[in-house]
């Protein structure tokens, strides 16, 4: 099956331009929409709390194919999205994000994703909200260093120092620190991050490879 999946990210956000910009998307690709899920849920409300796009996730076999019109979709925080994401490629659903013409599967480097969900912050519940105008608290801004992410990531992996990292890329060595303490590049290149991810939003990997993700706010993680 192939879904279109939609979701109310705020007051202003049309439920039509994301629908139009999937449509766009299958035809230029030509996939055959044959679903579609829309997601009323709040935009502030957390992954193990979204009970319709649990129950969406749990409907989702091998093979299937999710089209997003963009990331936020997936969850407003840069955990949600990547536990999400790890989600639907544990059970070999691709997914296909329309507003960055990127297919998601399980060949796909994280380095091609992270640029994606990098900026996606923490943003606290609206009565919490900083009343002033400006970027809301907890998002992070663009960097410079963003264009850098795939060689930045290949390096980590690599083991490679940050100078090192730095002298290669001919930018500034305490400035790229900077940049990767504060978007936890190292922590995300960790397998136990995803694992204490998966355990903060309720995430349950069970034996079975058709139940290879369940959500279960009521359960600890299992290892294998």
């Amino acid at each position: 099956m192939t879904y279109a999946l939609i979701r109310q990210l705020s007051g202003d956000e049309s439920l039509l331009r994301q629908r139009a910009s999937i449509v766009s998307y299958a035809e230029r690709n030509r996939l055959t929409l044959e679903s579609e899920t829309i997601e009323f849920e709040r935009a502030e409300r957390p992954l193990k709390e979204r009970r319709s796009f649990q129950s969406f996730l749990h409907s989702l076999a091998e093979g299937d194919q999710v089209v997003i019109d963009r990331v936020e979709v997936l969850g407003k925080r840069m955990e949600e999205a990547i536990v999400v994401i790890n989600c639907m490629l544990s059970r070999g659903v691709t997914l296909h994000i329309a507003q960055n013409n990127l297919v998601v599967e399980k060949e796909t480097g994280l380095a091609r994703i992270l640029p994606l969900i990098i900026r996606l912050g923490e943003n606290p519940p609206a009565r919490e909200r900083d009343s002033r105008v400006g970027r809301p608290k907890g998002r992070r801004s663009a960097s410079k260093f963003d264009v850098y992410l795939p060689q930045i990531m290949a390096s980590l992996k690599e083991d490679k120092s940050v100078s090192a990292i730095a002298r290669e890329l001919g930018i500034s060595r305490s400035s790229l620190k900077d940049y990767i303490e504060s978007r936890h590049l190292k922590e995300i290149l960790d397998d136990s991050w995803l694992e204490r991810a998966k355990k903060d939003h309720r995430i349950e990997e069970a034996p079975e490879p058709e139940m290879a993700c369940t959500l279960d706010e009521h359960h600890e993680i299992k290892h294998h």
